[in-house]
């Protein structure tokens, strides 16, 4: 028996060893590989920008349209992506699939800011997001008789952009509006929705986050949901779950939650395990890392506070290991320019197809 446990003890130790060594060599090997690029294309064509403002007639010069037409998409949302010299289209030009904007409920309209100081009626939801968007996405998709079509990275048509909508005011009220000012997207069917039985992916996908309540948005139209839920990933196995049903039926789902999102200081992150098969799927669930629960429920997993300029390589590091070894689904990044410089080593794009 002593010799039977001592083989055990001493296969699992080579095993470990073998495992942190090749872990060792794959971090290095990154590191080793993101270097940055002193000659950004993009930057270098944004500094010829010089008078160009998101609001500048001449974004849509075929020129400029057509740097945007080669990008391809990344596993990467941009953080705060208001505070940007030219909000939205640095980061779709930089391959972002998902953009931030903060907004205030403020005299009948959603107006882009961190804080309710400073606030500029011409700096609007409407104005600076949806508009060009609805613009953008109706370019790619001139000749498509009827709703759905391509995104906005024509490379990669089925890849929907995420716009996620950080509300800083009152839920009900600022919600409601949010839902008004996308009727223009949701006629032209540009919206992923939900239908009553399954999620129907379009070129936009609207998450809504901040001061929101969960139950807001399950009161929103259950046959046309397209205003989705960005779920606490910290607390995604709940008692509102449901173990009684065959597959389990999960409070946050595809049905009304499309994020699943935490702090990475506050994350539960490891290699996927097949767990303890004994125990009971609720158990299982119980005991399994953040981005397996969120893929569990058909939820993106997504992690913020890894940016700033302090953490440029570690940040490129940690957005590799974590999207390619451990399965996260989107990462925060403020730096475009290191999205730009290391997307295709950085990262595999998860697809999210359309039905």
């Amino acid at each position: 028996m002593k010799r039977i446990l001592r083989t055990f003890l001493v296969g699992t130790i080579c095993v470990t060893s073998i495992l942190c060594i090749l872990q060792f060599w794959y971090i290095n090997h990154v590191v080793s590989t993101t270097s940055r690029n002193a000659e950004d294309n993009f930057i270098f064509s944004l500094s010829t920008w010089t008078n160009i403002h998101w609001s500048s007639p001449e974004i849509w010069d075929p020129k400029r349209q057509e740097e945007i037409r080669k990008v391809m998409p990344v596993a990467v949302h941009s953080h705060n992506d208001y505070t940007r010299r030219i909000p939205l289209w640095e980061a779709i030009g930089s391959g972002c699939v998902s953009v931030e904007a903060d907004v205030h409920f403020d005299r009948s309209d959603l107006l882009v800011g961190h804080s309710a100081r400073g606030l500029k009626r011409k700096e609007s939801l409407v104005a600076i997001y949806l508009e060009p968007l609805e613009r953008l996405i109706g370019s790619r998709n001139g000749d498509v008789m009827e709703g759905g079509g391509r995104g906005v990275f024509e490379k990669v048509p089925e890849q929907t952009l995420v716009l996620l909508v950080d509300l800083k005011t009152e839920s009900r009220q600022t919600l409601q509006e949010l839902s008004r000012q996308l009727q223009p997207l949701r006629e032209l069917d540009y919206l992923t929705y939900w239908n009553g039985t399954s999620r129907v992916m379009r070129p936009l996908t609207v998450v809504a986050s901040g001061k929101i309540a969960f139950e807001d948005i399950l009161a929103l139209n259950p046959t046309h949901r397209d205003i989705f839920f960005d779920a606490p990933l910290a607390s995604l196995h709940t008692p509102k779950d449901d173990w009684t049903t065959s597959p389990p039926t999960y409070a946050y789902n595809i049905s009304n939650s499309y994020y699943a999102s935490s702090e990475l200081k506050d994350g539960i992150i490891s290699l996927a395990s097949d767990g303890d098969k004994t125990s009971s799927p609720e158990e299982q669930d119980a005991s399994s890392s953040q981005p397996e629960q969120a893929k569990s429920r058909g939820l993106v997993s997504r992690y913020w506070g890894s940016a700033g300029p302090k953490y440029q390589t570690s940040e490129q590091v940690m957005w590799r290991y974590f999207t390619e070894i451990i399965g996260i689904g989107i990462i925060n990044m403020d730096d475009m320019a290191a999205v730009r410089d290391r997307s295709r080593g950085m990262g595999k794009m998860a697809i999210q197809e359309k039905n």
